[in-house]
C-alpha cells in the first residue's frame, strides 16, 4: 500500500490500494466510526423521475461494518453516507463502497491514526501465494495459499487403463500434461512458489513437467499417503510443507496453536489465553508469540479492542512474534473458543499471581 499523504495532524491518510494483501490490511485497521472517502457507485433516481441509474460519484462513508472477500479482490464497506454529491440526495443514507486493487482511498479516525497503524499501512504489500498439488493415479488437487487461508481451486479424478495395457504409458503422460497445464494456468495469479505432493513418484514427473512448461517457478515435491483434496489436506500438516510456507499467517497460526495445547499440559504457566489474561502477562513484558483474531482488532466493543491494542503494542515493544488471522478459518475458529486470542510465553507466570494483577 502506498501512503500518498497524511495530513490534518494524522487524522487523514490518502493511500493508493496496490495488492489483494493491501486490503486485507484495512480489513484489520478499519473499525466503526471511521471514515473512508472514495470513488463508488450508486442507484439514483432517473431524468424526470424515470428508471434508476447507476452513477459513479465520490462519497465518504462513516464505517459500520467491513467484509473482506477472499480471492476476489475486493473489500466492501458498509456505512453511512456523511458526504455525497448534494444532487443525488445520498447524505444520510446507508451504502457499501468497494475497494479493490488500483483505488486511492482517503481513510479518516477522528482521534488520528496511530504511527503504528501507519507504518502497517506502509508495509503492507503482497506476501506471496503457494499453489500446493497433490497427485496419484487416482485423483488430483490443486488449492492456493495465501496470508488470508486456503481454498481448493480444482479436484478431479482419472480412468487410467490398467498395469498391464500397452496404453497405459501414453496415457499417463496426457494426465501429467493436462495437470501441469493446470498448475501453470493456476500461477498466473500472483502464486510464486509450488508444492507438488503425493505417495509415488507421479509427482515428480509432474514437477518436471511444469518445469519444463515455465522454468521460473520455484517448484518443490514433498510425500503425502494420498492425492487428491485429502492429500491437500494431509500436505498443510506436514512439517516439511510448514516450513516452505511459514510466511502465511494461517500455517503460522496452526503451529503455535500445536505448541500451545502441548504448553497447556506440560508447561501451563507459559501459556494465556483470552483477553484478560493475555493483557496482564503482556503487562509484564513476558509475550513471545500472540495470534489474535481479525476480528478483535476491530471489535465494536471499545473496551476489547482498546484491551486487543495495548496487547499488540506491548508485544511490538518486546519484539514478539504478532500472528492476525481470519476468524473463519480453521485455526482461527479454535482461538475464537478460547477468547480470540492467545499467547506463548518467554518465561513462566504463576496463575495465582495472575490473579492479582489488574
Amino acid at each position: 500500500m502506498r501512503i500518498i499523504d497524511v495530513s490534518n495532524k494524522g487524522r487523514v491518510v490518502k493511500v493508493y490500494i496496490e495488492s489483494e494483501e493491501d486490503l486485507w490490511t484495512l480489513k484489520i485497521l478499519l473499525r466503526p466510526g471511521d471514515l473512508v472517502e472514495g470513488l463508488t457507485t450508486r442507484d439514483v433516481a432517473g431524468r424526470l423521475g424515470g428508471e434508476k441509474e447507476r452513477r459513479h460519484m465520490i462519497v465518504k462513508l462513516r464505517v459500520e461494518n467491513v467484509e473482506f472477500q477472499p480471492f476476489t479482490g475486493k473489500l466492501r464497506i458498509f456505512g453511512v453516507v456523511v458526504e455525497g454529491p448534494e444532487e443525488y440526495g445520498v447524505r444520510g443514507k446507508h451504502h457499501s463502497m468497494t475497494l479493490h486493487p488500483g483505488q486511492t482511498v482517503k481513510l479518516e479516525r477522528p482521534e488520528g491514526w496511530s504511527e503504528r497503524a501507519i507504518e502497517r499501512m506502509r508495509s503492507s504489500g503482497p506476501k506471496g501465494k503457494a499453489l500446493i498439488a497433490s497427485v496419484d493415479y487416482d485423483e488430483y488437487a490443486l488449492g492456493i495459499l495465501s496470508m488470508h487461508g486456503f481454498k481448493v481451486l480444482l479436484e478431479g479424478s482419472s480412468s487410467l487403463p490398467g498395469k498391464d495395457d500397452p496404453r497405459r504409458d501414453e496415457a499417463i503422460e496426457g494426465y501429467v500434461d493436462m495437470i501441469a497445464r493446470a498448475i501453470v494456468e493456476a500461477t498466473a495469479d500472483g502464486v510464486n512458489m509450488v508444492i507438488i505432493t503425493g505417495p509415488g513418484p507421479l509427482k515428480h514427473h509432474v514437477a518436471a513437467k511444469v518445469s519444463e512448461i515455465a522454468p521460473s517457478l520455484r517448484i518443490y515435491t514433498d510425500d503425502t499417503s494420498m492425492g487428491g483434496a485429502p492429500g491437500l489436506r494431509e500436505a498443510l500438516r506436514r512439517p516439511s510443507i510448514l516450513e516452505h510456507l511459514r510466511e502465511f499467517s494461517v500455517l503460522e497460526a496452526e503451529s503455535v496453536l500445536e505448541e500451545f495445547m502441548s504448553l497447556v499440559v506440560n508447561e501451563p504457566e507459559r501459556v494465556a489465553y483470552g483477553v484478560d489474561d493475555v493483557r496482564k502477562v503482556a503487562a509484564l513484558n513476558a509475550l513471545k508469540h500472540v495470534v489474535v483474531l481479525d476480528s478483535m482488532i476491530s471489535s465494536s466493543d471499545d473496551d476489547v479492542r482498546s484491551s486487543v491494542d495495548f496487547i499488540l503494542s506491548k508485544a511490538e515493544d518486546v519484539k514478539a512474534r504478532i500472528t492476525i488471522i481470519p476468524e473463519d478459518s480453521p485455526p482461527g475458529e479454535r482461538i475464537k473458543r478460547l477468547g480470540g486470542v492467545i499467547a506463548v510465553l518467554r518465561y513462566s507466570i504463576p496463575l495465582e499471581a495472575r490473579q492479582q494483577l489488574t
